[in-house]
């Protein structure tokens, strides 16, 4: 029912947009025999990622750990030397508040580099995307509005009592 639930509903959407990219058709012919879709994202990733692929048949091995810098975000180098070492249907996570380190991800330089090579990008949101309504921390998600799908809960800085994920896609 959180952000849990909000990636699953965002990286469905992903694994449909860059198999259809790949001229597959996962809602008519399923995934047996797909084009094996490979997911980029930094090794402190939330758990929740890895068990919403999981949950759609990509399973937890399509995942590539992207290098961080010494604060934990993806840099435009790692970036660009991850897309170019693999190939096929891409997704690309960020994150905007990672639960583990608190970075934030540069959207703005990262998402060009990733749709330049006609990856998804799909935004860990569940602590940090609602830093956009903040005046003094807005300029933390700075380009986010590139992404392809965004996963937040408003249980986290909207104190809603409840766990209640949203997924933007």
């Amino acid at each position: 029912t959180g952000c849990q639930m909000a990636h699953v509903t965002a990286l469905a959407a992903a694994r449909s947009g860059v198999l259809c990219r790949a001229g597959w058709n996962v809602e008519k012919d399923g995934l047996f025999g797909a084009p094996p879709i490979r997911v980029l994202a930094n090794a402190t990733r939330h758990s929740t990622i890895d068990r919403a692929l999981r949950f759609l048949g990509i399973g937890e091995r399509a995942v590539t750990a992207i290098p961080t810098d010494e604060e934990g975000r993806v840099t435009e180098a790692s970036l660009e030397r991850a897309l170019v070492e693999g190939s096929g249907p891409t997704i690309v996570v960020l994150a905007a508040g990672d639960l583990n380190t608190g970075v934030f991800d540069s959207f703005d330089r990262l998402i060009p580099i990733a749709k330049g090579a006609g990856a998804w990008v799909h935004v860990d949101g569940a602590f940090g995307l609602m830093a956009r309504a903040s005046a003094s921390k807005r300029h933390l998600v700075r380009g986010v509005e590139l992404a392809d799908s965004w996963a937040t809960d408003a249980h986290k800085w909207l104190n809603a009592p409840y766990d209640s994920g949203i997924a933007i896609v």
